[in-house]
């Protein structure tokens, strides 16, 4: 910007040469900072005294200086590495900030030859020099604001990092610390500590500290600063010249959630930062994210407890459920042992299968985990009830279940056992008759969010002109009802090359959350 003024200024007089001398009011000097017409390797490099030169007393006393014969002016004089020997004129004009009146540094103006320089000239000058000193005060102040930014950007990039952190963290005990650590780093602190708030008795207990030095010693605050900060549930700084602090600051925040004050959070940080209120804002922020990760570990942990004892429950259920569909099952199996009617037998075998088939997932869910299991151990239950309860006594068959981790959700496992019951029953009945023995083969896989079971047996296949569609027997329409509608699937049957029938069935993989509602 300032090599672009000097030459727009200097051709607009008519000058030979322009400068800007900025004024460094730290060390009281003045800083060739843009030229035009004299040695540009000088830019920066010649620093001067407030008051020395023309430029100096032009500085001092906040008036315009002109130097028709610039040698013969008393202040007069110069650096060789700026090449100004050559010059006759100078015009000097303070760069000054007005309300309340301030020096931002000096414009020159410099011509070869001795020149009066008439009023309106003057007066264009110092028009220039206070739109240039609004201009590098606005330059100054974004340059501020873009150092303050990046290091605001840099806090919250920090503050993010952090929150992600303990936001994935649901152990209390590792919680607690971590977040002590956090806050220590997060505001350049020294030493934190938070404390946790008992709403029945009212009193803050020390739940976890945070030391530099000496890493997790505990560390203690004044008890008023801290009950300032809960009753108020404000986030506030102390002074760092109160000697209590030690001449530190010590700054609190309270742990809010939508379930009121949780307790609060302390770090004693050495001396005060420019940006008072941002680290203030800085420390809540992070206090409420860490009250939020809180509640969230003591809700996990409640959750943990109730769902240890929910899952006791559910499996007692589980196995009293099993046992009365078993009790179930042997009252038919005994009314088909004793009926007195082969008609009757078959229907009641396939009865006493479904019924099994059912208690079957019930047996599994029993003992292990209540959400899912997979569909290799329901196979294998499926194939040894139906050993028991469909297979004739004069077949010898041999069923084969494929090692699989398949998984399958516990409320579409009860759906797919019937379903395999099912499948099994029609080849065993169908795909075995006339047979002396025979193998059935299961096999499970999972292609993205589709499971494919295929159970394959080497039977007398299916003949020329079966028709699935056309089918109205009451284990296919079982069998697609159960695939279809209840599993959102579908089912196949189709001939094998080398003989016996293949029953495929897909079904889609659900998630945690669609398994609740496939079945429905």
């Amino acid at each position: 910007m300032l090599s672009t003024v000097v030459q727009v200024v200097a051709e607009a007089v008519g000058s030979n040469a322009c400068s800007v001398f900025l004024f460094d009011s730290y060390s009281d000097t003045l800083v060739l900072r843009a030229t035009h017409g004299l040695n540009p390797a000088a830019v920066g490099r010649v620093v001067i005294r407030s008051d020395a030169g023309i430029t100096g007393v032009a500085a001092t006393t906040r008036q315009t200086q002109i130097a028709v014969s610039a040698r013969e002016h008393p202040a007069y004089f110069t650096f060789p590495i700026v090449g100004e020997e050559e010059f006759a004129s100078q015009v000097s004009v303070p760069i000054l900030l007005r309300d309340p009146v301030r020096l931002v540094g000096v414009l020159n103006i410099q011509t070869f030859e001795p020149q009066e320089f008439a009023a309106d000239e003057v007066t264009f000058l110092e028009s220039a020099g206070a739109e240039l000193a609004v201009a590098i005060e606005n330059a100054r102040l974004y340059s501020q604001t873009e150092s303050a930014l990046r290091q605001r950007i840099h806090e919250l990039d920090v503050l993010q990092s952090v929150t992600r952190s303990i936001a994935s963290t649901l152990k209390l005990d590792d919680l607690l610390p971590m977040i002590a650590e956090y806050a220590t780093e997060l505001i350049d602190g020294d030493h934190s500590s938070i404390y946790d708030f008992d709403p029945e008795t009212g009193h803050l207990v020390h739940a976890s500290s945070f030391n530099v030095e000496t890493q997790n010693e505990p560390t203690e605050f004044p008890a008023d600063f801290i009950r300032t900060v809960c009753e108020t549930k404000t986030a506030m700084e102390t002074p760092p010249d109160n000697r209590s602090n030690g001449g530190r600051s010590l700054l609190g925040a309270p742990l809010m959630t939508s379930r009121g004050l949780q307790g609060a959070i302390c770090v004693s940080a050495p001396g005060v930062r420019a940006q008072r209120e941002d680290r203030l804002s800085l420390l809540q922020a992070f206090a409420d994210s860490a009250a939020m990760a809180l509640e969230n570990a003591e809700l996990y942990e409640e959750a943990r407890l109730g769902y240890s004892t929910t899952s006791t429950l559910l499996q007692e259920m589980h196995h009293r459920v099993r046992n009365n569909l078993q009790t179930v099952a042997a009252l038919l199996s005994m009314q088909a042992r004793h009926g007195g009617y082969d008609e009757w037998t078959q229907p009641l075998q396939e009865a006493v299968a479904r019924v099994q088939s059912i208690a079957t997932i019930h047996d599994l869910l029993s003992g292990g985990d209540l959400t899912s299991t997979t569909i290799a151990a329901i196979a294998r239950k499926v194939t040894d009830e139906a050993s028991i309860n469909v297979v004739p006594p004069y077949l010898s068959l041999q069923f084969h279940v494929e090692p699989n981790e398949v998984g399958i959700r516990s409320r579409q496992a009860t759906i797919f056992a019937l379903l395999l019951n099912e499948v099994l029953t029609n080849a065993i009945v169908h795909g075995m008759k006339g047979r002396e023995n025979g193998s059935i083969q299961i096999s499970a896989s999972q292609d993205g969010a589709m499971t494919e079971i295929r159970v394959e047996d080497d039977g007398v296949g299916l003949p020329e002109e079966f028709d699935l569609a056309a089918q109205e027997g009451l284990g296919l329409r079982i069998i697609s009802t159960l695939a279809t509608s209840d599993l959102r699937g579908g089912f196949d049957l189709v001939r094998r090359p080398e003989g016996g029938t293949r029953a495929i069935i897909r079904f889609p993989s659900a998630s945690d959350n669609q398994a609740d509602s496939a079945a429905e």
